[in-house]
């Protein structure tokens, strides 16, 4: 399914989205981060493992999510 550009889209569902991506953008930087100590906990205790490369496999989602988020913000910031 293709989104709206954020142009296109009503100041409610800007926010509406804005808080939907906040939401995952924490929950996901929470996952990243258990992820990195549990990766680096494995790591020392019984050596290189897959899930020591895990977290480097999803940082790019959080980067994409933080871009999009900035750009929602600066949409809501242009009509306000």
């Amino acid at each position: 399914m293709k989104q709206k550009p954020y142009s296109e889209m009503s100041l409610a569902e800007l926010k509406n989205q804005e808080k939907t991506l906040k939401t995952v953008t924490y929950v996901l930087g929470g996952v990243l981060i258990v992820q990195f100590v549990v990766g680096i906990t494995l790591s020392f205790t019984k050596g290189f493992s897959v899930f020591s490369i895990l977290p480097f496999a999803f940082l790019p989602l959080m980067i994409v999510n933080l871009g999009n988020l900035k750009k929602i913000r600066a949409e809501i910031a242009s009509r306000s």
